[in-house]
């Protein structure tokens, strides 16, 4: 597993590429790449990322800069990138034994919103307006991606059937994860089937398949001034909507409190873009496909040691019956 501070080591003298004098630099989380904290001598700061070596192509990389930008000239609050004295937002480094692609971007100031929700049976009028504010936040993405033309140059990978279950997942074969029990394996292999006959009756209209982010939970919304912000473009790409509103929900699903907590948050998308209640619908769908692609994401991770986790996941979508 990759050492931050050896990495460190070696990146911190790139930060020149960007005319930037570190004060300070401290790791501010590891997980799918490496972001350090860094404040400049004029006190400015930023987040310095390391990509996961192989999960983005360079115009990939390129790409998510480009959304990011378009969503803060909607008015959203994303991280804003910043170009290199070659005019390019990413630099090519050796760290850590291999060829990593480093990024600098604005640092936002905030608390993930998991910070503001308790841990009680139920949530409060408090925590459930936050997540109104989720599903609103959630709704002015995708209104922006459907009023938006990419530029000719713009590749993201698609989370569609193909994408979520054909030979090459985005996030790994999750019917060949290696803890399966042969029972198992037959269960996932059935649930990839039928949900993927039904996805591909659904299609892909514009109306709901659009660039997402893909990754808006909990962790990733945070909570500055009354306001909510989002981080962590990594998987961003083409998807359904549904998607996106699936893992806002997915960690509060064994709540007893569940359906105040999605009502809240389709109340909340709803003041911000029409949902009808068919295009709803396929929401329990779309949480059963999240549950798959965490066994995948999981599954080709094993220096993250998340054998229970993969094991929960596992006996969840083994019990769940699509429909």
């Amino acid at each position: 597993m990759d050492d931050p501070k050896t990495i460190l080591k070696e990146i911190a003298p790139c930060l020149a590429a960007w005319n930037v004098e570190p004060k300070s630099i401290e790791l501010a989380s590891h997980s799918e790449n490496i972001v350090y904290k860094v404040v400049g001598k004029d006190d400015r700061q930023y987040a310095l990322r390391v990509h996961r070596p192989g999960y983005h192509t360079m115009a990939e990389l390129e790409s998510e800069q480009m959304w990011t930008h378009a969503l803060n000239q909607f008015g959203l609050r994303t991280p804003e990138a910043y170009l290199t004295d070659k005019g390019n937002y990413y630099l090519s480094q050796q760290c850590g034994g291999m060829e990593r692609q480093l990024g600098l971007i604005s640092w936002l100031e905030g608390k993930p919103l998991a910070a503001y929700l308790s841990s009680e049976d139920r949530f409060s009028t408090n925590e459930l307006e936050l997540i109104k504010a989720a599903g609103a936040v959630c709704a002015q993405f995708h209104n922006q991606a459907s009023s938006w033309q990419p530029p000719s140059s713009f590749t993201r990978h698609h989370l569609n059937v193909k994408g979520f279950f054909g030979k090459h997942p985005f996030w790994g074969r999750f019917w060949e994860a290696g803890s399966l029990t042969p029972p198992q394996q037959r269960a996932l292999k059935r649930k990839k089937t039928l949900i993927s006959q039904k996805l591909v009756g659904y299609g892909e209209d514009p109306s709901t398949y659009t660039m997402i982010h893909a990754d808006l939970h909990k962790y990733n919304l945070l909570v500055f001034n009354d306001e909510l912000l989002v981080i962590d473009f990594d998987d961003a790409g083409f998807g359904w909507h549904q998607y996106d509103l699936a893992v806002a929900l997915y960690s509060f699903i064994e709540r007893a409190d569940f359906d105040n907590i999605q009502n809240a948050l389709i109340e909340g998308y709803r003041s911000k873009r029409d949902l009808s209640d068919e295009n709803l619908s396929w929401l329990s769908l779309f949480i059963q496909v999240r549950t798959l692609a965490l066994i995948g994401w999981a599954s080709a991770r094993p220096e993250l040691n998340h054998k229970e986790y993969i094991a929960s996941l596992i006996d969840r979508a083994c019990s769940t019956i699509s429909t």
